[in-house]
């Protein structure tokens, strides 16, 4: 990733002068640079970029020799000061990546949990994936074929595409139902009363690009079609899902009804409604993170809602993307 399109990134999240800005950063020494260039960019708008570096082999070698003591509340309350966090991980974040013993693995996974707990209450925290070949083993592509389409989708007129998001979440205002129409005459009716249109255009989880909304959870009706979704790692084509009072009731292809039947009640939920809107996604692939923010299409999830203006608490959030067309009433 350039230096051009890390400098718009950084300001497609809100970055502005006077902030203290966090770059939270997932990598090792040798992917720094990536750091680096992030803090570049911060300085840049006239914000301070303080640096955070989660290295795999550096908490290994702290976490073996780490105290109860170390980590204290005088520690956790140093980043109560930052006004926004820039998550930006090379790699997967969290994990560890080394066995290492028991009573030093738990003290690793509260520091984790103390340290997010104070990072999420900052006003922004955004979340980053950069293309590396790390990053592309959990997207199910090749890692070039991974990189490439990533890079794309970061580069982007991110004003243009929140002038979209805007205009698209204006065309709904007040809406309280709408019609989904697939396939050939597949419909399915989901009802927004007194829920929020939210826009993803560059602070919340990158790549960005989409506008989206938690229906009210018992009241999608019908059926909706889908050209191919993906459950766990396998690819099923021209899909039917049967939803009734919200919920997943069964599909015209037996392993997927399988599927859905062996999952609880609370995840069989369709929890968000969402337009993609990002244009240099251009073609369905697999990865969500991606297809979701292409133009012109849909999607729905299935599952949690309760961060976004839900109701509905579940142990997964699954998104399934397609082409349809969405109908107001009097339009």
């Amino acid at each position: 990733m350039d230096r051009k399109t890390i400098s718009k990134i950084v300001k497609a999240t809100g970055v502005s002068s006077g902030e203290m800005i966090l770059v939270h950063f997932w990598g090792e020494d040798a992917d720094k640079e990536i750091a680096n260039n992030f803090m570049a960019a911060v300085a840049e708008t006239g914000a301070t970029p303080v640096l955070l570096q989660q290295s795999r082999s550096a908490n290994r070698d702290i976490f073996l020799a780490a105290m109860e003591s170390c980590y204290g509340q005088r520690y956790f309350d140093l980043f109560t000061k930052f006004d926004a966090v820039l998550d930006v991980f090379a790699y997967r974040p969290v994990i560890l990546g080394y066995e290492i013993d028991h009573d030093k693995f738990e003290l690793y996974r509260r520091y984790m949990a103390q340290l997010f707990s104070k990072l999420m209450d900052c006003k922004r925290f955004t979340q980053i994936r950069i293309p590396t070949a790390a990053n592309a083993e959990e997207s199910g592509l090749d890692a070039q074929d991974y990189i490439r389409r990533m890079e794309r989708a970061y580069d982007i007129d991110y004003d243009a595409v929140g002038e979209s998001c805007r205009q698209a979440k204006d065309r709904f205002q007040g809406v309280d139902k709408v019609l989904l129409r697939t396939g050939e005459d597949c419909e399915l009716s989901l009802e927004l009363t007194h829920r929020m249109w939210h826009i993803d255009a560059g602070d919340g989880d990158l790549p960005c690009g989409e506008i989206y909304i938690a229906p009210v959870e018992d009241k999608t009706q019908g059926t909706v079609y889908f050209e191919t979704i993906y459950l766990e790692g396998a690819k099923y084509e021209e899909v039917l899902l049967h939803i009734e009072e919200g919920r997943i009731s069964g599909s015209n292809r037996p392993e997927v009804t399988a599927f859905f039947e062996k999952q609880p009640q609370e995840n069989r939920v369709v929890c968000e409604l969402g337009l993609g809107m990002n244009p240099n996604v251009t073609d369905l692939c697999g990865y969500t993170v991606l297809d979701e923010k292409m133009c012109d299409t849909f999607h729905i999830a299935v599952g949690a809602n309760h961060m976004f203006g839900g109701a509905n608490t579940a142990s997964d959030h699954m998104d399934f993307v397609g082409h349809g067309t969405i109908l107001i009433r009097g339009e």
